[in-house]
């Protein structure tokens, strides 16, 4: 009786504490830095894969934003207004941060949103470059003695510009924390992968059917 009391009470602490991690789960917060002239698919891509990752029918994976120096609407280089969510002033603590590409010279024309993305890097999980982002990552120093990758068209000249880093062929190449992609579509390769990262290969696979993308890395 005494075993079966011990054993009632052990299931009991367990669906409890299953069910107070259940009501405490915060997803991960993205954000997804935008600009004037920033490549329109270098965001929307991630922005839309890791809005459509679910963990279960109900339960999303990441809570994403967009974000900006300022707080007040961009021009996609496609022409797009886009209103960001947040400033780099008053955005929320960021778990996954996603740098489009565009402008090279972004950090040094903005020197706060610089300085922003070095204190990030320190605090967050995941830093990721897409396209000519890799290029504001390496302006910061970022991607030093670092495998790294970008649209084939800029390659010579992130070579050039930034002897330091190991120049891949590589969609994507995954340093630990940083991860770079190839260029504008690449950046949904590199979004799956952070997924997988996170969350799982099924996660992964699951958001990848979701959205018809065939992943295979």
């Amino acid at each position: 009786m005494k075993s079966f009391i011990c054993l009632l009470f052990i299931v009991i602490i367990a669906l409890f504490d299953n069910t107070n991690a259940q009501n405490n789960y915060k997803p991960l917060n993205v954000g997804i830095i935008i600009y004037d002239d920033v490549y329109f698919l270098d965001f929307v891509g991630p922005q839309e894969v890791f809005f459509d990752t679910f963990l279960d029918n109900e339960k999303k994976g990441f809570n994403v934003f967009l974000l900006a120096p300022e707080l007040k609407p961009i021009r996609a280089h496609t022409g797009t207004i886009i209103t960001p969510d947040y400033s780099i002033l008053d955005c929320p603590d960021i778990d996954i941060l996603v740098v489009p590409g565009g402008n090279l010279s972004l950090s040094k024309q903005h020197p706060d949103l610089g300085e922003f993305i070095l204190k990030t890097e320190k605090k967050c999980k995941i830093l990721m470059s897409v396209c000519t982002g890799a290029f504001i990552l390496a302006d910061l120093g970022l991607l030093d003695d670092k495998n790294a990758t970008t649209w084939y068209g800029a390659k010579s000249n992130l070579k050039k510009r930034y002897p330091k880093i190991i120049l891949s062929d590589e969609r994507f190449t995954d340093n630990g924390k940083i991860i770079t992609t190839a260029g504008i579509s690449a950046g949904i390769d590199g979004s799956l992968h952070t997924i997988k990262k996170v969350y799982g290969e099924e996660i992964m696979k699951k958001t990848a059917k979701y959205l018809e993308w065939n992943f295979e890395k």
